[in-house]
């Protein structure tokens, strides 16, 4: 994997190894995210999907291996600088303070960013949730998939606003339909598709397969802390490759032109009493 030079905007991660519990969550991972794509990061539970996203986040530091954001080092980089460079929806994300959702929305914009032009990207980031209706609202007062929404926005506009200032390269997404009904998933895929067009990376944890199909550019399918496909989405999105990881026979179709549908055939049978 060719290293990225002074100044290149890359995001990557070479030879990552993390050991969690005495298991490694990740075993000699490489991978190489460019703007202007979005990549799904895809496979069972236990693969390693979050801890990948949490070392190129900055947010856990691999054992072994390199991760480099824009060139850099996410751990010689101050928490400001870091924050502009990147964005993240963790999976279970949380409000430390009692936040109505336009303040929740707002955290992640740099006071360098003039107060009128902040105020317009937490308004667009909300809009474009479709959350207007609850700008004022405490986020405690939320359903689930509208708290899941909130925290989509606040990475949204903490990435609108690196851009403003010149960096905002990567917006890095851990499962970001959970909860979410079809119309808002659907949003979801819009928003990573919009990000991507405006120039910037998108990585996203995902376990649909058909959302992946229906978001990214190229898929990443990981097994045991391991990258064992990652290519073009229709490349890696085949029964031959998935079956194995998945173990579970599964019908790859295109219901639509330029569209991809994967659907598992669950068997039904009843576990059997020990």
């Amino acid at each position: 994997m060719a290293a990225a030079q002074e100044g290149e905007t890359m995001l990557e991660a070479e030879g990552l190894v993390v050991t969690l519990g005495g298991s490694r969550a990740l075993d000699a991972v490489n991978l190489v995210l460019a703007p202007g794509e979005v990549v799904a990061v895809i496979g069972p539970n236990g693969a390693g999907k979050s801890t990948l996203l949490a070392c190129l986040s900055g947010a856990l530091r691999p054992d072994a291996g390199t991760v480099r954001i824009d060139a850099a080092d996410p751990a010689t980089l101050s928490a400001t600088e870091l924050g502009r460079r990147r964005a993240v929806l963790e999976q279970a994300p949380t409000a430390a303070a009692p936040f109505r959702l336009d303040e929740l929305v707002s955290l992640g914009i740099p006071r360098k960013v003039p107060p009128f032009q902040a105020r317009q990207i937490a308004r667009r980031a909300i809009e474009i949730l479709g959350l207007g209706s609850f700008r004022r609202r405490p986020v405690s007062w939320l359903s689930g998939g509208e708290y899941h929404r909130a925290h989509l926005a606040r990475a949204l506009a903490q990435l609108w606003a690196g851009r403003l200032l010149g960096s905002g390269n990567w917006l890095l997404l851990d499962e970001p339909t959970a909860s979410l009904d079809l119309a808002h998933q659907n949003a979801v895929i819009g928003v990573a598709r919009a990000v991507a067009a405006e120039g910037a990376g998108v990585l996203t944890v995902v376990h649909d397969l058909t959302l992946a199909a229906a978001m990214a550019d190229r898929v990443v399918l990981m097994e045991a802390g391991r990258i064992v496909a990652c290519g073009p989405t229709r490349r890696v999105l085949q029964p031959a490759i998935l079956e194995p990881v998945y173990q579970l026979p599964l019908a790859v179709s295109e219901p639509w032109p330029g569209r991809l549908a994967v659907t598992p055939l669950f068997a039904g049978e009843a576990l059997e009493n020990p």
